[in-house]
């Protein structure tokens, strides 16, 4: 049972940790980039015009391996072209796909929530990525924690006190750990000093029994010798 908490505390700990990783990099991203981490990027939709497919605020994660093929009805982030956006991301659905003067895609996208299709075209060079998650929950947790009075209480405080509890529990666990093989070294040599102890015993008690039997050979020869010159009277 010790095993399972354990493992528990341990991936606990790491969702955490990554979890603060993807939350600072959403909430210190400069207006206009995006935050990405191992081909992932992650940021906040912030107007309703995919709605309802993407609530505004919500937290999404995009995909962002540009080598895919993009097709109508996916939903990307790109950075538009529009004058009235100036190059800013935007996260609208593909409507129809169309090929450039040198044969590259070229996306005419649409927000879900708006009457007419965006104004300009999307090249290829410009889309960041595909939009693979949505959650309006996170989106608004990410809205709460861009205040750094809200910030550093609710996350930096409580990571900050689970990494000295974890610390803790592994100088603990080091120090059992530590202790254990002491004991069981020290046991080991106890059992050697006892088994030294019991050679030495069998030895000196053979020792003892071939001391017994030349003793017992020795009195036979002489008890043999005072017959010795009877017989020899006899004889004569």
């Amino acid at each position: 049972m010790k095993h399972v908490l354990r493992v528990i505390n341990v991936l606990a700990t790491v969702v955490i940790l990554v979890a603060f990783v993807v939350l600072l990099r959403t909430v210190f991203t400069p207006a206009g980039e995006i935050p990405t981490i191992m081909g992932y990027g992650f940021m906040r939709t912030l107007t309703g015009s995919m709605e309802p497919a993407i609530p505004v605020h919500s937290f999404i994660v995009v995909d962002t391996d540009n080598s895919q093929a993009y097709q109508v009805g996916d939903i990307i982030t790109f950075h538009s072209s529009d004058d009235a956006l100036e190059g800013s991301l935007n996260t609208h659905r593909i409507v129809a796909v169309e090929d450039a003067a040198d044969g590259t895609p070229v996306y005419r996208t649409k927000g879900d929530a708006n009457p007419v299709e965006d104004a300009a075209p999307v090249p290829a060079a410009d889309v960041v990525g595909r939009v693979v998650f949505v959650s309006a929950g996170l989106g608004v947790v990410v809205s709460l924690l861009t205040n750094p009075l809200l910030f550093f209480p609710l996350i930096v405080v409580p990571l900050i006190v689970l990494l000295v509890l974890e610390i803790r529990h592994m100088v603990k666990t080091t120090q059992e750990v530590a202790r254990a093989e002491d004991e069981a070294a020290l046991r080991a040599a106890v059992e050697q000093i006892r088994e030294k102890r019991r050679r030495e015993q069998e030895e000196q008690g053979d020792a003892g029994d071939e001391g017994d039997a030349d003793g017992g050979h020795t009195d036979e020869s002489a008890e043999a010798d005072p017959g010795a010159p009877g017989d020899s009277n006899r004889s004569a």
